[in-house]
């Protein structure tokens, strides 16, 4: 049987209606007022969250509110139990007005009960594990403390976390008590554990048919026989997951028992896509409006080589490049050759360059990257009103780099840190000499709640005969979005005798900024930012700008607003607006 067209409209109607009923009778279901005196916050909180009654509604049934009032009492002597409080005096009091209910409860709390003894213990049987002998000097349970049991909780799992991270997978505790006397407000803690023995690794296995094993085996962090340690599993996930070869990878561990006592792995990888294609389009106020497009050949053999396509499109920068990336012993590591054409015309200088190198990445053991590079760059370019020319560089020259957050996109702690240093010689392939040294680094602290310090800071240095002969994008120019704020995009730097800025050797910028949470996505900031680029030390005259700006940290990353103000007298703008999009660190 089909219902009719009318019958379904009704059906609907009736289906809305029951839904709008109830949804006002929870509206008027209000709930009555509880009200406890004696203790302040955390203490009250942590009573209405053992308290039955505060939750009941106000034309809840007579007897049901009377069962819940008389249990009243015992939920509150357990909060207050578990805080450290045995000794306490309640007074309650149940009354009913026309329209509701009211409970009040006037609590005493009396002397705590404080830790008298605390015995922890970690039997290893043999040599100490100081990484467990960490976690029990962070427990923070001392003799004259209040007895907390969330404390006394927290430490317990710590320890058996801890342990099972460390390899200990026979661990147990052979005593965990907390003994109180509320009548000496007193309390003796006793948690002893035994680990048993470490385990090592056993054989990693991966189950994958997509690049050769040999390739994959470079990925594998641990060698078997070797104590186990869950952060090195993970580290190798994390590797295996940036590795962009495989979408999904799931770790199986398996530990043995005796006679083993070892954690054979198996890593189950999921290919990816070959191809992984990217496009966006954003705005910043030093290249305005800006189309990217690429493409990522993620596996263009089993030996999981990489081919890599990528164009930015601006006003102001342009450029178009190809990379091709071997991947070489270890899962960081990589041979790379690319080539690149770069336009840029900006109020200071434009240059037609073409790059193409090899470079040669390598991770070394306290997680920074370095990078071996040797470079050909072809340039035509213009710098102020009168230096105009052509250049040949062939470039070596070695980077190092290193990222650290805790919490993206608004991390609380962490840092990010460049050092470049690269130069040429004349005669050999190149037109002119140099040596050029470049130091970036920013760094983020948490302060007090929602609050944040950013601080950042631009070093640059060059050693050259004459500045003309070297090419404009390997000059040292100061302002912008990223640089000093209230000035335009490398607007600031030396001058040729008509005034126009042409770029200078050495380059010193500074900034800090203070912003603070005001909602759950937006922030508010404020900022001074100061240097400029120059020649000699003597000339340096440092151009500063504050201003105040706005954070929010969308789905895409932190898009910031801000508004700068130059302190210079005589600057080109009153004001200045910087739009930018990217990562903090």
């Amino acid at each position: 049987m089909i219902a009719s067209p009318q019958k379904t409209r009704i059906s609907l109607f009736f289906q809305q209606l029951t839904v709008c009923l109830l949804w006002l009778g929870c509206i008027s279901a209000t709930h009555a007022q509880v009200t406890i005196t004696g203790v302040e916050q955390p203490t009250l909180d942590n009573v209405l969250a053992f308290l039955r009654l505060d939750d009941e509604p106000c034309d809840a049934p007579d007897w049901r509110i009377r069962r819940l009032f008389v249990s009243a009492e015992n939920e509150i002597r357990e909060a207050l139990e578990v805080v450290g409080y045995y000794n306490v005096v309640i007074e309650q009091r149940l009354e009913r007005n026309e329209e509701c209910w009211l409970a009040s409860f006037d609590i005493t709390l009396g002397r705590p009960v404080v830790l008298r003894t605390v015995s922890i213990k970690i039997d290893t049987e043999g040599d100490r594990d100081p990484v467990l002998d960490s976690i029990v000097a962070e427990c923070g349970l001392q003799p004259g403390d209040t007895l907390q049991h969330a404390k006394h909780d927290a430490c317990r799992r710590g320890i058996r976390r801890a342990a099972e991270n460390r390899g200990y997978f026979g661990a147990e505790f052979t005593e965990r008590r907390i003994d109180v006397f509320p009548n000496d407000y007193a309390a003796d803690i006793t948690l002893h554990f035994r680990t048993g023995p470490r385990y090592v690794f056993g054989k990693v296995t991966f189950e994958q048919d997509v690049l050769d094993p040999e390739l994959v085996r470079r990925f594998v962090a641990v060698t078997p026989g070797e104590p186990y340690d869950a952060q090195r599993v993970r580290r190798m996930q994390r590797r295996i997951i940036g590795s962009a070869f495989f979408d999904q990878v799931v770790f199986s561990r398996n530990p043995r028992g005796e006679p083993h006592f070892d954690v054979p792995i198996t890593i189950e990888l999921t290919p990816g896509k070959r191809y992984q294609y990217s496009a966006g389009i954003g705005f910043a106020t030093d290249i305005g409006p800006q189309l990217r497009f690429g493409v990522l050949d993620r596996r263009t053999n089993v030996y999981g080589h990489q081919v890599e396509f990528e164009t930015n499109l601006s006003n102001v920068i342009s450029d178009i490049g190809v990379a091709y990336r071997i991947p070489l012993d270890r899962p960081k590591d990589w041979f790379t050759i690319d080539t690149e054409y770069k336009v840029e015309d900006n109020d200071s200088f434009s240059s037609d360059l073409f790059t193409t190198g090899v470079q040669r990445v390598h991770e070394l053991e306290n997680d920074w990257m370095r990078t071996v590079f040797l470079d050909l760059r072809l340039e035509e370019y213009r710098a102020g009103t009168i230096d105009e020319d052509r250049s040949r560089l062939l470039t070596p020259g070695v980077s190092f780099a290193f990222v650290e957050e805790d919490f993206p996109p608004r991390p609380l702690e962490g840092h990010r840190t460049t050092v470049q240093t690269r130069g040429a010689y004349d005669g050999l392939v190149s037109d002119t000499s140099f040596l050029q040294a470049y130091v970036n680094t920013k760094w983020v602290f948490g302060l007090w709640s929602g609050g944040r310090l950013l601080t950042r800071a631009e070093v640059g240095a060059t050693l050259i005969d004459r500045l003309r002969t070297l090419p404009a994008s390997v000059r040292y120019f100061a302002g912008g979005d990223v640089s000093v704020r209230g000035y335009a995009y490398n607007s600031l730097g030396p001058t040729d005798p008509l005034g126009a800025v042409v770029g200078g050797e050495n380059l010193l910028v500074g900034s800090v900024e203070i912003d603070q949470l005001i909602a759950d996505d937006w922030a508010l900031a404020a900022f001074i930012d100061s240097g400029n680029a120059y020649d000699d030390y003597a000339d340096f005259d440092p151009a500063t700008g504050v201003g105040v700006g706005i954070r929010w940290f969308s789905p895409l990353g932190p898009i910031r607003f801000d508004v700068a103000v130059p302190l210079e007298e005589g600057a080109p703008d009153d004001y200045r607006i910087h739009i930018t999009l990217g990562p903090d660190l």
